[in-house]
């Protein structure tokens, strides 16, 4: 009898050795002495939490509902299944018979797979220090409130060109009382916002080019401005509209604080682990052997 589809999604043996790396570097312990293993394989024994855990990986069901789908799974359906698991370790055993295990790449992602898998567990561990109640990041708010502004923004639209003679005859066509977008489009040598009438959006101080920006912070509105040079080109620019720098609201502010307070605590988590454990980095070792590639 074929698995069913909805219960058991069929396993490729590309798959299936994918199934047991998880199994290896996730450590998984191994039955205890009250529980006899489901599965052995000559010294690898899979117990019944290791089988449920694959099945909702495999499944993507996840871990709360895998016991709802091995209830459902037929005895032949749960036979297929460990079946895959028993191949998967079979194929790994015999990676290391051929020392397949040596080989850079594969040690590589056995080890980053183990180490992703337990860093993960560890910030899930720390779930309830990152459970910040609205009194928590009301406070940080208050103490933070300059962090927390609206920068002064402007919907800009410009036609970028390359030499003083196309800017003199695109503002010439401005003034005379074309259309801006109708002249970006057909002038513009910014191919990312020509078809769009040169609609750069909105933009917030500091983003544009230095001399484009002071200009466009200071220009009139709805008024052709230029041309501005910068490493691009030349800039013929209007500014639609634009709005003042502006205290947020804490609602307003909610996400930007919890994510700093949350960025705040792994920080001071991670130094904590620094101190423990010694870090040293020299990037230019990644230069040198670049170099030499």
């Amino acid at each position: 009898m074929m698995p069913r589809a909805e219960f058991y999604p069929k396993c490729r043996p590309s798959t299936a050795i994918l199934m047991f790396l998880t199994l290896l570097v996730l450590v998984w312990a191994a039955p205890t002495a009250a529980e006899a293993p489901v599965l052995t394989v000559d010294d690898e024994q899979v117990s019944v939490d290791e089988v449920l855990y694959l099945l909702g990986a495999e499944s993507g069901a996840g871990d709360q509902a895998a016991s709802l789908l091995a209830g459902q799974m037929t005895e032949d359906e749960m036979d297929a299944f460990l079946m895959q698991i028993s191949r998967a370790i079979l194929f790994s055993k015999g990676a290391i018979i051929r020392g397949l295990h040596l080989d850079p790449g594969v040690a590589a992602r056995i080890r980053w797979a183990r180490i992703n898998a337990l860093a993960e567990a560890y910030v899930g561990s720390m779930a309830p220090d990152l459970d910040f109640s609205e009194k928590q990041m009301r406070t940080y708010f208050e103490q933070h409130r300059d962090a927390y502004v609206q920068k002064e923004r402007a919907h800009v639209r410009h036609i970028l060109l390359e030499d003083e003679d196309s800017a003199s005859t695109v503002l010439l066509r401005l003034f005379s009382g074309e259309d801006f977008q109708a002249v970006a489009s057909s002038m513009s040598k910014d191919s990312a916002t020509s078809q769009k009438g040169g609609d750069l959006g909105w933009v917030g101080r500091g983003e544009l080019p230095g001399p484009l920006d002071d200009a466009v912070f200071s220009a009139p509105l709805k008024s052709a401005s230029g041309p501005v040079r910068t490493g691009y080109g030349l800039h013929v620019f209007e500014v639609v509209e634009r709005t003042r720098m502006r205290q947020l609201s804490f609602a307003e502010a909610l996400d930007m604080v919890r994510a700093d307070m949350t960025e705040e605590a792994m920080a001071s988590e991670t130094a904590s682990l620094a101190r423990r454990f010694q870090v040293q980095s020299d990037p230019d070792i990644i230069k040198r052997n670049l170099l030499r590639r």
